[in-house]
């Protein structure tokens, strides 16, 4: 089944809500390199897969190469944390593009939608399916995944997980 259109188009305005919308590299709160919509690019080497291109007249030229990539990546990584997105702006050669950021965004609502359907079902002993939860819960789930992931969601949250298992949306804070 999937996601329903609603859900998606609440789940993708929430999230550049909270994220921000950046067409170029930027360190987040914990000075990872990120781009597009809060989408944090572990290493040099990850960026290859990153659509950016090169800038001529303040518009996307041409794809940029690997190489170009990692030095935009190490020329960001080695900036001052604790700035706002924006201000890295300045530091960088590269952007990406508005279909390629909102592409990256809908890749991570499709892949967080797959585990959190997974996760929250009636074989691992809730009341409910996912897609049959409240749609504020379902938001907020997926708000959950992007910032902490699965693991996290699944393993350290006993008490709220009991909470969505019984259905006890005020205690989940839902």
């Amino acid at each position: 089944m999937p996601l329903a259109p609603t859900i998606k188009s609440a789940v993708a305005k929430k999230l550049e809500e909270y994220e921000g919308r950046y067409n170029h590299l930027y360190l987040d709160i914990v000075g990872k390199v990120t781009v597009g919509i809060g989408h944090m690019i572990p290493n040099k080497f990850a960026i290859s897969s990153v659509p950016l291109f090169t800038v001529l007249n303040n518009l996307p030229a041409t794809p940029a190469t690997a190489a170009q990539k990692q030095a935009e990546f190490d020329q960001i990584a080695k900036q001052k944390r604790n700035y706002r997105a924006g201000w890295y702006k300045q530091f960088c050669k590269l952007v990406m593009q508005e279909a390629d950021i909102d592409r990256q965004r809908d890749h991570h609502i499709d892949s967080f939608y797959k585990e959190l359907i997974a996760l929250y079902s009636t074989r691992r002993g809730f009341q409910k399916e996912f897609d049959q939860f409240p749609a504020a819960a379902q938001i907020a789930l997926f708000d959950m995944i992007f910032n902490l992931g699965a693991t996290k969601l699944k393993g350290q949250f006993i008490k709220f997980n009991a909470a969505i298992k019984s259905e006890d949306w005020k205690t989940a804070g839902i």
